[in-house]
């Protein structure tokens, strides 16, 4: 092969590789994806542990009012968190609302396990809404 014919196949390859760019780029701007990002609730799955007698709710350190808690098949939202005094001992107690707007207070035992540590899904939070507490993620669409 002589200096003509290399220079020539080397153009000619040269020349295909950018004419291809603007198909591949056209095709991508075709497919382009949207990102969105949205907030969902925090939400945590809680055991039963019976402690002197009674039913605690073991809920993770980190609970704050505004997370989800999943129990057995009802998922309720925090409301409040205090302590009260039961029977002699200072107990804390957690406000807890569910869908059907019925609210219950619920003894609580703060420590991390882990079914109670793994990150389900929440509801999604309205756009405007700063002050409770969630997770943010980027969906595509």
């Amino acid at each position: 092969m002589d200096r003509r014919n290399f220079s020539a196949a080397l153009a000619a390859l040269f020349g295909l590789g950018l004419g291809m760019q603007p198909a591949v780029a056209l095709s991508q701007a075709w497919r382009r994806r949207r990102r969105r990002r949205i907030r969902r609730r925090v939400r945590r799955r809680v055991v039963v542990r019976t402690v002197f007698g009674r039913p605690f709710w073991v809920v993770p350190v980190g609970l704050v009012i505004g997370w989800e808690l999943v129990h057995r098949d009802r998922v309720v939202v925090v409301r409040q968190i205090r302590f009260v005094e039961r029977e002699g001992r200072r107990v804390e107690v957690a406000v807890v609302a569910d869908a059907a707007g019925t609210t219950e207070e619920v003894e609580i035992l703060r420590e991390d396990t882990p079914e109670n540590l793994q990150e389900l899904e929440g509801t999604l939070l309205a756009e405007n809404d700063q002050s409770t507490p969630g997770i943010e993620s980027v969906i595509e669409e």
